[in-house]
Parts: C-alpha cells; sequence; structure tokens
C-alpha cells in the first residue's frame, strides 16, 4: 500500500473523517523481508552447491534443455532474443525517467542500489563457482539491438533485485506482472542459450536475496492497514465507527485501537496485517531452534484462520469462568489483513499500578482465574502483569494471541512462572508466592521451581526480572510448597557461543585447509568423486546407528524395542552437533532408557559400560589395525618402537601417581572414578550371566567402529587413494584418540586435521586425503543432522524421550 497521503475518506456521517495513511513510521524493517532473506538465500546455498557439486546433474538438464532449445528454428530464437532485449533497455529507462519526474529519489536510489548490488554478487559468485558460460548451440549472431550475450546473468540477479525492493511500493497486480517478467527474462535467456536451468535459478536466488537483504537493511514502505481501511472494514460488519483512537502502531504482533461507534458503544480492536504472520514465524522459528521443546503451534494455513483461533481461545476461555475480554466480530480488509473487535476494558494493565494499590485481593482474583484457565486445560503462553487489565480491583486477562488449547502440564508450569516472577518484580517474592498459594495446589505450583530462569520467561518479563530476585523467588516457592530445591529444567537447545566455534571450526578446516592443500575449494574437490563409493560410504555410516542400537540394548538388563533404539541413535547425531564429547547424545540415551522403564541408575550405568565397551573394542581394534598396516605396507606405516610405548606407559603412571599424590586428587579418584568402577563391575557381572547380552554390548561396539572404518575406505576409494584397508582403519582409530580429547562436538576440527595428517603420513597425496575428508565427514557428519532432528521431534511427539 502507498505510504502517500490521501484526501479523507467520509464514512457514514458527514462530520466523520478517517486517515487513508497507514499508522505508524513511514518505513521500518518489515519481519517479512527476514522470511524471504532466509528462503531466498537458502536456495543460493542449495544451488550453489547443486552446481559445484552436483556437475553430472547440472550439466545433464543443461544438455537437455539445449537440445530442447535448439529443435526452434534459429531465427525464431534471434527475433525472441532481440525483442528482449529492447523491453531489458526500455523498461529500466522507463522505470528510472517515472521515478525522476515523480521525484521519488529515495525509491531510485534503493532500486539503482539493488540493481548494482544483485549485478556485483552474481559476479563474485560466478568467479567463486568457477561456472560454464553459454549452452554449445546458444545463439551468437543475427541480433540487430545489441550482442546476443545480453542480458546476461548479471543483468538477470540485478533485474531480480530491483524488482524485490521494488514491490512493496506496488500493487499486487503490478508485482505479479514483475515476477512474470523475471521468469519471461529467465526463459528467453534459456531458448537463447545463454546459461543452463542451474545457472539461471541461482542467478535468481541471488538477485532475490540481495533485494530481501536490502529492504532489511533500509527499511520499506509501511504496508500495514489505514484507520480509514479498518473503518470501513468494520463499517461492513455492522459497526459503524465515529472514532478511532491508536493506542500502537508497531512493536507487536498486531496495531492496537479503541474505537467508538455511531451508537456510543466502545470496543477494543487488534488489527492483524499481512506481516503478523511472517513475524509469527520468525519467533516461532526462533523458539524452535534455540528451546528445547517450546511446544509452539506453527502458524495456520492462513492470517484469518490464526486470528480466529485466537477467538476462539478467547470464547473458551470466557466460558469456561475466566473473567477476559467478550468476542464481539471480526472483519476481513480487501488486502488479507484482520480486524479482531473485543469488548472494552476500561482499566490499567496491572503492571502499570503503583505497588500500593495491588491488594491481596487483586492478586487472589488473578491466581482465581489462572486456576479456572488451568483446569479447563488451557495456557496463556503470555501470563504476565503486562496482559492482565485491573478494572475497578476486578483483574481481567486479555491478548490470548499465543494461548493453546488441549495444554500440557509443561505449559501450565511455564504458566505459573511466568506470572510469579512478574507479581515478584512489582510486589515482592513473598507477596507473589503466598498468593499463588492460597489459590493454587501446591503440587501443581512446585511445577514451576524448574522454569523461574530467563529463558523460562517472555522477553518482556526476563528484562525487569533480575538473577536475585529470581533466586529469592525460588527460596520462597521452595519453603511455601515444602519441596527441596530443584535442578532448572533444561531448556537451552543450542547456545550461542557454540553456534560461534562449530562456524568457526568449520570455516576454518573447509575453507582455509584445502587452499593449503592446493585443491581449491572444499566443493571443486568432490567435482573428482565416485558417486558409487560415496552412497557406499552413506549406506555404511547409516550401519552405525544400527549397531549403536545394538550395544545400547546390551548394556542394559531390560529388553529395549528395536526401531525406537536405533532412532534414538540418529537423533543423537542431532544433539551431538551441538555438545562435545558427545554428552548430548549420552543425556539423550539415558533419558530413553528412564522413558522404557529401566530403573535411573541402571540407565546411567547402561549407559557408561556401552562407552567403556567402545572405548575397550577401540583400544583392541587399534592394535590390530597397527599391527596389520605394520606387516601389509613396509616403510610406509611403521608401529611405534617399545621403548616409546613404555615411555607413554610411564608417563601415564607417572601422571596417575601425582594425582593420588594430593587430597583432592585422592577425593576425585575415591569418589568418581572408583565409585563408577565398581558399579561398571557389578553391571558387567550382572550382564556376563547373559551371553547375549554381553555379545550385543561388545558387537554392537565393534560394529560401530568397523562401519566407520569401511565408511571412510569407500571415501578414500571414491577418490583413489592409494592405500590399503589397515592402514585406513590405523589412521581411523589413531585420528579418532586424538580427536577424542578435542572439546568440539563430534571432534569437529580435530578430526579432520588428524585424518588428513595420517593419510599424507602413509604417503596420500595432499589434495586426496583433503578431498577425501572432506566427503566421509559430509557423509557421516553432516547429512546425518537433518534425519537426526526429524527423529528427535518424532521421539518428542511419541514421548519416548
Amino acid at each position: 500500500m502507498s505510504s502517500v497521503a490521501h484526501p479523507p475518506i467520509k464514512l457514514g456521517l458527514p462530520s466523520v473523517n478517517f486517515d487513508t495513511s497507514p499508522a505508524g513510521e513511514r518505513y521500518f524493517r518489515h519481519p517479512g523481508d527476514v522470511v524471504r532473506l532466509v528462503l531466498w538465500g537458502t536456495g543460493v546455498f542449495v544451488l550453489a552447491l547443486l552446481v559445484a557439486v552436483g556437475t553430472s546433474t547440472s550439466d545433464g538438464v543443461t544438455t537437455d534443455l539445449g537440445r530442447v532449445a535448439a529443435r526452434l528454428a534459429l531465427s525464431i530464437r534471434q527475433l525472441v532474443l532481440a525483442l528482449t532485449q529492447v523491453v531489458a533497455v526500455v523498461v529500466p529507462a522507463v522505470v528510472a525517467v517515472g521515478l525522476v519526474v515523480r521525484q521519488r529519489w529515495r525509491r531510485l536510489g534503493v532500486v539503482t542500489a539493488a540493481a548494482v548490488l544483485g549485478a556485483g554478487a552474481w559476479l563474485g559468485l560466478e568467479r567463486g563457482l568457477d561456472l560454464p558460460g553459454r549452452l554449445a548451440d546458444a545463439v551468437t549472431t543475427g541480433t540487430w539491438v545489441a550482442s546476443p550475450r545480453f542480458p546476461s546473468l548479471a543483468y538477470l540477479a540485478g533485474a531480480t533485485a530491483a524488482g524485490m525492493v521494488g514491490k512493496p511500493w506496488l500493487s499486487r497486480s503490478w508485482r505479479r506482472a514483475a515476477d512474470i517478467g523475471v521468469l519471461v527474462l529467465a526463459t528467453v535467456m534459456a531458448v537463447a542459450g545463454s546459461a543452463g536451468v542451474p545457472e539461471l535459478l541461482l542467478a535468481v536466488c541471488t538477485g532475490a536475496a540481495i533485494g530481501a537483504a536490502l529492504l532489511v537493511v533500509v527499511g520499506a514502505p509501511n504496508r500495514r492497514p489505514s484507520p480509514a481501511a479498518v473503518a470501513a472494514a468494520l463499517g461492513d460488519a455492522g459497526f459503524d465507527v465515529a472514532g478511532l483512537e491508536l493506542r500502537r502502531a508497531q512493536g507487536g504482533r498486531a496495531q492496537l485501537y479503541f474505537a467508538e461507534s455511531t451508537t456510543g458503544e466502545r470496543a477494543f480492536l487488534k488489527v492483524y496485517g499481512r506481516d503478523s504472520r511472517d513475524a509469527d514465524l520468525l519467533y516461532r522459528g526462533y523458539r524452535a531452534l534455540l528451546l528445547r521443546g517450546p511446544n509452539d503451534r506453527w502458524p495456520s494455513s492462513s492470517l484469518k484462520q490464526d486470528v480466529e483461533h485466537e477467538a476462539f481461545l478467547l470464547l473458551l476461555a470466557r466460558q469456561g469462568g475466566v473473567v477476559s475480554p467478550d468476542v464481539e466480530l471480526l472483519a476481513a480488509l480487501p488486502d488479507g489483513s484482520v480486524v479482531l473487535t473485543m469488548e472494552y476494558i476500561d482499566g490499567d494493565p496491572l503492571d502499570a499500578l503503583p505497588p500500593d494499590d495491588i491488594d491481596d485481593r487483586v492478586l487472589d482474583a488473578t491466581w482465581r482465574d489462572v486456576a479456572v484457565l488451568h483446569h479447563h486445560r488451557l495456557a496463556h503462553r503470555a501470563l504476565r502483569a503486562g496482559n492482565i487489565l485491573v478494572d475497578d480491583h476486578r483483574p481481567v486477562i486479555v491478548d490470548f494471541g499465543f494461548a493453546e488449547e488441549s495444554a500440557t502440564a509443561r505449559m501450565q508450569a511455564l504458566d505459573r512462572a511466568e506470572l510469579l516472577t512478574s507479581l515478584a518484580e512489582l510486589v515482592g517474592p513473598e507477596r507473589a508466592v503466598a498468593a499463588a498459594a492460597r489459590e493454587i495446589d501446591r503440587a501443581d505450583l512446585s511445577t514451576a521451581l524448574p522454569f523461574l530462569q530467563p529463558l523460562g520467561l517472555s522477553a518482556a518479563t526476563r528484562k525487569r526480572a533480575s538473577k536475585s530476585l529470581l533466586t529469592d523467588l525460588r527460596s520462597a516457592l521452595a519453603a511455601v510448597t515444602g519441596t527441596e530445591p530443584v535442578p532448572l529444567e533444561r531448556l537451552v537447545r543450542v547456545k550461542p557461543r557454540t553456534l560461534l566455534t562449530i562456524a568457526a571450526l568449520v570455516g576454518a578446516f573447509y575453507v582455509f585447509l584445502p587452499q593449503l592443500a592446493n585443491v581449491g575449494d572444499s566443493f571443486r574437490a568432490l567435482r573428482s568423486a565416485n558417486w558409487g563409493w560415496l552412497v557406499v560410504a552413506a549406506l555404511l555410516s547409516g550401519l552405525t546407528y544400527v549397531a549403536s542400537a545394538v550395544g545400547l540394548s546390551g548394556g542394559v538388563p531390560e529388553h529395549l524395542p528395536p526401531i525406537p533404539t536405533v532412532e534414538v541413535q540418529l537423533a543423537s547425531s542431532f544433539v551431538n552437533r551441538v555438545t562435545p564429547a558427545n554428552v548430548g547424545g549420552m543425556a539423550l540415551n539415558v533419558r530413553f532408557l528412564r522413558k522404557a522403564g529401566v530403573d535411573p541408575a541402571e540407565a546411567v550405568t547402561g549407559v557408561g559400560l556401552n562407552s567403556i565397551a567402545g572405548a575397550i573394542v577401540h583400544l583392541v581394534l587399534l592394535v590390530l589395525f597397527f599391527a596389520w598396516a605394520g606387516q601389509a605396507k613396509e616403510g610406509g606405516f611403521s608401529i611405534p618402537a617399545g621403548s616409546k610405548v613404555l615411555i607413554a606407559i610411564a608417563a601415564v603412571l607417572a601422571v596417575a601417581g601425582v594425582v593420588a599424590a594430593t587430597r583432592r586428587g585422592r577425593r576425585l579418584l575415591r569418589t568418581h572414578v572408583v565409585g563408577f568402577l565398581k558399579r561398571s563391575v557389578a553391571s558387567m557381572a550382572t550382564l556376563a550371566r547373559s551371553p547375549l547380552k554381553m555379545a550385543a554390548l561388545f558387537g554392537g561396539s565393534a560394529g560401530v567402529t568397523l562401519a566407520y572404518i569401511s565408511a571412510l575406505a569407500a571415501s578414500v576409494a571414491a577418490f583413489h587413494g592409494g592405500v590399503t584397508v589397515a592402514e585406513v582403519g590405523a589412521v581411523y582409530l589413531g585420528s579418532s584418540m586424538i580427536a577424542a580429547a578435542a572439546p568440539t562436538p563430534g571432534g569437529l576440527g580435530a578430526l579432520e586435521a588428524a585424518l588428513v595428517a595420517g593419510f599424507t603420513g602413509v604417503g596420500m597425496e595432499p589434495g586426496v586425503a583433503v578431498a577425501a575428508v572432506l566427503a566421509y565427514r559430509l557423509v557421516t557428519y553432516w547429512l546425518p543432522v537433518l534425519p537426526g532432528w526429524f527423529c528427535f521431534h518424532l521421539l518428542e511427539r511419541r514421548d519416548l524421550i
């Protein structure tokens, strides 16, 4: 919608005038542009990967396209290209002249910057990917307007970027026309043989991503409904508006108005624009990535359905006895926006009242409403003092936009934690807890204890609650409910520091190491691979999860369901990507065992036994493969001399002696090491009574290691590495021991460097070693992340973890 002011529109009565310009700032950063940046950026990454790595697929599509285009008569192809060249020159000139005549200098500057940045980004990407260029059957002569190389892929990327930033100023029909224009331009370039389909799609995605990024940086025009449009929609729904008072233009999921009808009736309005869904999607996506099991409901297929869901929950709460506003009507606007009209509450937010005006009557009535709300299996999901209006000492719960029906106990516990913290900031922890205890069952109230932490609260409450307040609140709640302080719930899924560490390691190895090995970039190195062997490596990588499930089953006396056990191992591949030393996977296995009915102590011991069995198997295989490799190839591989082994053993014993000589070291050994060994020996003795369990425990561990060695050998064979299986196994086992000491998820960075060094040490070319290791880690480390994430959420929904 245009941000230019127009003459006011008269609605109903001659004296009623409303502004036709959108309320709020003229330009701001729309959440929808962020969503589009993420989507188009993902498209650029996927297509760049296809063009750089999937050369066979890309070349096949390009060849087929060339054959189809070559069937058209050359004169027709030349004519179409010439006409397109005319349009490609005239349209930008007309747009520029029109903007200059209308003095839209900002718009002209943004469109020009988008075109330049889009073309420049493509030229940089083209140089980095070393693209093949024009097709063999491309039009080379016969056009009378410009060179047959025009329009180029850089022009296509620039035009797409310019169209992307220009859309916010265009009507829906013109936006559709701009999209059709880009599609026609790409089609003509394909017919003329200017480039292959993958390159054309990559140019379009690059331009769209640049355009979306520029809108995120400089902002886009306000596209939200104007007061005149809101009043017109309400009038069509039967609510004749005499006055509108804007209370909030931006900063939330909806614009807020107070409205008065021609009959004197007052109402509260929530106006949801098209960007409301984008903001909601970003917020829920952020919570899904950051938090473990936030249980958020994803937006519906349309904005209207989301607003109807909020109205439905308001009606459910009010019907159940919760004091909340009544829903009066819903109204849809022509641009797809929706207005939710509710009963007007003449009150102030609870957090805006002076603390002396918040008496026990208000607190008790608030908690009574919360008890009723949760009794009907509803959860508010934003239950803070700012969403509670006080009308003549009567609290009214408002804003059910994030609420859920059929709420879980976890959601309701988060509700209580949110409200306790918000009230404690106003009246103190003791009064807040005492009021809650008078109305809420103490067993239910105690469930809020693990969530009294910053990540368990909304952003608004988190900003106002200090760490000391949360500490005092946990102490007061534990005392009132008569429960011992419990560990805080682990809510964070991924720490930002962990993501930065992973990104730095990935960049260090996958970008800089290939350059040092003189093999170009990592994607280019993969072009020479025999993909059949890499498929074999992927299948062998899948066997590791089956073998790991067998090993876990052998570590506990109880029978475990086979399919979910394999799914848990695959889910561990996702969890372990953000936790060092496989800590996340071990915790996930323990939780799965406890859900499967295994005693907590046995579950922890079973996972520990699985780790010990893996270490024993690893050491045994290390000796065997080193001996095998030393016998198989003279001079290329050698076992350390006996004197060096004795020196290493002596060093280990010396360190153990130093630790045992100190009081703290002895306490550490006695508390952790000795105790764990005693439990392990007892559990091992129990398992020894069942030969099948022992075979599963050690056989599964051996299967995991041998499958990884085989996958690495297949990856080496894909690049014709020229080393034996014995050498591959020795290098892998030795490198794994080095990587196990690295404090990074899955030994990221350390394992790659150790494998490359090991392979070059046995005579493999550095370039081949880097390519083989890159392919191996891609297949065994990165590819399982997505199916692991899927299995993780599937197990969560089935309540198996």
